[in-house]
């Protein structure tokens, strides 16, 4: 290439072309520019290609300015259908366990028999999304803590439209849940814990009184700040 535009280069001159010169004389210029420039790094180059598309550590899912670090974190009231649920014996129901008898002591009980400690009770459903969505939470929950109160799930898909019993417990193998889980047969259920949408968590004290209600999909963090103001205030 640079061979041919030298040999043009020569007969322009010899011609008088002079923009013709100028041309080719330009393109012969940059080619050598480029030929002789500085050698890329390859490292500098895969490092400045990645930074565009990098992606930042996993965000928190509660964001880090929701409660300042040096204020104690702070819970919102009880909506108004649960106020009169707070501070109310929580009421008792029958039930039947898919897993945990070792834990509570019999596949069949009331909610009652295990009052004397507190009780982190959730309803959930088969076919409820945001159930299954906060159960790893639980679970990790329950792994860390369980020796502090009991962890309960009950189902309470018959009742919502979101599934039956056979179908609740086909899930909690399928995530791998291993706190005590079970349903019950009372399908006052659900006006009784003035359960408004799912899934829908209830802290109960060690004398069975209700402490917190909480509507939606808990995580772990919302979930320790409710248990240890429940246990502070025993």
């Amino acid at each position: 290439m640079i061979m041919k535009l030298s040999a043009l280069l020569l007969r322009l001159t010899s011609s008088g072309r002079i923009l013709g010169v100028f041309l080719v004389s330009g393109a012969l210029l940059s080619i050598l520019a480029i030929g002789c420039g500085a050698p890329t790094d390859p490292e500098s180059t895969a490092t400045n290609s990645q930074q565009p598309s990098s992606i930042p550590a996993t965000p928190l899912s509660v964001p880090a300015t929701a409660v300042p670090p040096t204020s104690s974190p702070t819970l919102a009231p009880a909506p108004e259908w649960v106020s009169n649920l707070v501070g109310a014996t929580a009421p008792n129901f029958p039930l039947k366990l898919f897993q945990g008898e070792d834990t509570l002591g019999d596949t069949e009980l009331n909610l009652s028999d295990i009052f004397g400690q507190p009780i982190v009770l959730n309803f959930w459903a088969r076919f409820c999304g945001p159930c299954w969505s906060e159960m790893p939470e639980l679970q990790d929950f329950y792994e860390e803590r369980g020796d502090q109160l009991n962890l309960l799930g009950i189902d309470v898909g018959q009742f919502t439209g979101l599934g039956s019993p056979k179908d609740a417990g086909r899930l909690l193998d399928s995530l791998g849940v291993t706190y005590p889980a079970g349903y019950t047969d009372d399908a006052t259920i659900t006006s009784k814990y003035r359960i408004q949408a799912m899934p829908t968590t209830v802290f109960i004290d060690s004398q069975g009184v209700v402490f917190q209600s909480w509507t939606g999909a808990i995580d772990r963090r919302q979930l320790e700040i409710i248990v240890d103001r429940m246990l502070e205030e025993e």
